[in-house]
């Protein structure tokens, strides 16, 4: 694809893909942003690849029926840890996994594993805070201090970013 350009002129992304009928120009695009291509391609060019950081850990934002199932307070926002990818990063920081399951509307749910709510120094609402965070601002090998609620008590834990596998 070519350049994303803003109504300024600006380059702001590469597009990538097209959703739409088969010969048509027309339909849903999907760019790469340009940050994003800023900071990754130097190391592509360099080494032909870019490392992403991984955590090891796998989960979903916190929603009410978890909270209540767990005995958040209401406010509380932040992602639930369900299971920590053994000899990963977020395994070798001690992080916790879910330990329990609960029904909610007829779906077994699991629950009870740490929660993140905030990043060196920085409160997050979901998943995708940290993700973008850990995206922009680190690499694999750099330190990440996580706050989290841990059966109700807040703490905090650092670990090391590991480097995300090949799928």
């Amino acid at each position: 694809g070519g350049p994303l350009l803003n109504l300024d002129g600006e380059v702001i992304g590469m597009n990538s893909a097209i959703i739409g009928e088969v010969a048509q120009f027309a339909g849903v695009g999907f760019a790469v942003p340009s940050d994003t291509i800023a900071r990754e391609a130097p190391f592509l060019i360099s080494e032909g690849r870019y490392d992403h950081p991984w955590l090891g850990i796998e989960g979903f934002d916190l929603f009410p029926e978890i909270k209540e199932a767990m005995d958040l307070d209401e406010s509380t926002r932040g992602f639930l840890i369900v299971s920590v990818t053994t000899g990963g990063p977020a395994d070798d920081a001690g992080l916790r996994g879910g330990d329990r399951q609960v029904t909610i509307d007829e779906v077994t749910v699991t629950v009870g594993g740490d929660v993140i709510i905030g990043m060196d120094e920085t409160p997050m609402k979901d998943f995708n805070d940290l993700m973008v965070y850990i995206e922009r601002n680190l690499r694999p090998g750099n330190p990440l201090n996580l706050r989290v609620l841990r059966d109700g008590v807040e703490m905090d834990v650092e670990l090391i970013l590991g480097t995300r596998p090949d799928p």
